[in-house]
C-alpha cells in the first residue's frame, strides 16, 4: 500500500528536540528493513542492481525516515523528500527541519538542524591526484598551504575539499556550483561569494567530514544511528 504523506506544511518542531543553532551529525550503520521506505522509495530500491549502491540508498533513506520521526516526536510522520532545482534535498512537509546527506563508499552520514546546513564526508585514505585538482579549483592561498605540508598534504586537501563541498551543499548547488567559489579561510570560517560561512570539522576513524552553516553553531553533537 502506498504510504500517504501527512500535510504538515506549517509543522513546527519541539525546541527541546533540536534547538535553533544546534546541529546533530549522525553516522549511520547497520542493515535496515526496507519496510522503512515509502512505497516510491521501495520501487527505486528494488530497481538498483549494484549491491553497494542499493545498501547506500537503503541506509540513506531509512535514516531520513527514522530521524524525521525522532525529531518531530511523531511516529506517524513520513518524510516527504523533495529535490530543489540545484539538487539540494529538503523536507517538503516539515520546512523548519533541515538536513544534509553525504556518503562515501558504503559509509553514510547526515547532519540535521533548524537552519540550512551542508555536510560532506570523504574516506581519509582516498587516493587521487590531489595537487592537480587543487591547482584547478583551490585559491592560491589554499594551494600554497597544501604544498608546504609534505606528508600531511593529502589529508589537508581532503579537509579543504570536504569544507568546500559542504559550503556548496549549504547553498544548494553542490559541486556543480563551482568549487572555486567556496573559499576556506580557517578550520572554522569560510566564504561564499562574500557571505560568511561557519565551518565545523567532524572526524571518525578513517573518515574526514565538514559541516557548513550560515548560522554560528551553539553546539555540534556527533551521534550514531544503528539499525
Amino acid at each position: 500500500m502506498q504510504e500517504k504523506n501527512i500535510p504538515f506544511e506549517n509543522f513546527k518542531l519541539d525546541p527541546n528536540l533540536l534547538d535553533y543553532g544546534q546541529f546533530d551529525v549522525w553516522r549511520v550503520k547497520g542493515n535496515p528493513d526496507s519496510n522503512f521506505l515509502s512505497w516510491e522509495e521501495q520501487e527505486r530500491f528494488h530497481a538498483i542492481s549494484n549491491q553497494n549502491v542499493r545498501q547506500t540508498f537503503l541506509l540513506s533513506r531509512c535514516s531520513i525516515q527514522s530521524l524525521v520521526k525522532y525529531y518531530t516526536n511523531r511516529p506517524d510522520v513520513s518524510a516527504d523528500v523533495f529535490a530543489l532545482p540545484g539538487g539540494k534535498p529538503i523536507l517538503r512537509n516539515i520546512p523548519d527541519l533541515h538536513f544534509s546527506l553525504t556518503h562515501t563508499g558504503t559509509e553514510v552520514a547526515l547532519a540535521f538542524s533548524r537552519s540550512p546546513v551542508g555536510f560532506d564526508m570523504e574516506k581519509s585514505d582516498r587516493r587521487t591526484d590531489f595537487l592537480s585538482v587543487a591547482k584547478r579549483f583551490f585559491t592560491a592561498t589554499e594551494l600554497a598551504e597544501i604544498e608546504t605540508l609534505g606528508p600531511e598534504s593529502e589529508r589537508r586537501f581532503l579537509e579543504l575539499w570536504t569544507a568546500k563541498e559542504a559550503i556548496l551543499k549549504l547553498e544548494g548547488t553542490g559541486i556543480s556550483g563551482g568549487l572555486e567559489r567556496a573559499r576556506i579561510l580557517s578550520d572554522s570560517n569560510g566564504d561564499l561569494d562574500g557571505r560568511s560561512v561557519c565551518l565545523h570539522r567532524v572526524e571518525w576513524p578513517g573518515l574526514i567530514a565538514n559541516l557548513a552553516s550560515f548560522v554560528e553553531p551553539s553546539s555540534v553533537r556527533t551521534r550514531e544511528l544503528i539499525f
